[in-house]
């Protein structure tokens, strides 16, 4: 019986692992305006800061997947919209 309780348990922290994340209906519209923008073109950021040590810059650069694929941002977006809707990852009210 012992080892039944722990089988048990540890099946449902398995199931529950693998369950997919939840988000808010406008989380899930930043989310995929994020993807689609990353379909856009390269995405890059600069940072400046000045401190006691003296100045710090940094660059980075990124380019995803559906960029390098020439896929179109505004089906990435619906696509992605889809997916999480089909899913179940969307909760709450849609507006």
């Amino acid at each position: 019986m012992f080892r039944f309780g722990i089988i048990a348990v540890v099946s449902s922290l398995v199931i529950s692992a693998c369950s997919l994340p939840k988000m808010t209906y406008a989380e899930a519209l930043a989310f995929c305006q994020d993807k689609a923008d990353a379909a856009a073109g390269p995405q890059g950021e600069v940072e400046l800061s000045v401190g006691t040590g003296g100045t710090n810059a940094s660059f980075s650069i990124s380019v995803s997947d559906s960029f390098i694929r020439g896929d179109d941002p505004a089906i990435v977006y619906e696509t992605c919209m889809n997916e999480l809707s089909q899913n179940g990852q969307i909760s709450g009210v849609s507006e």
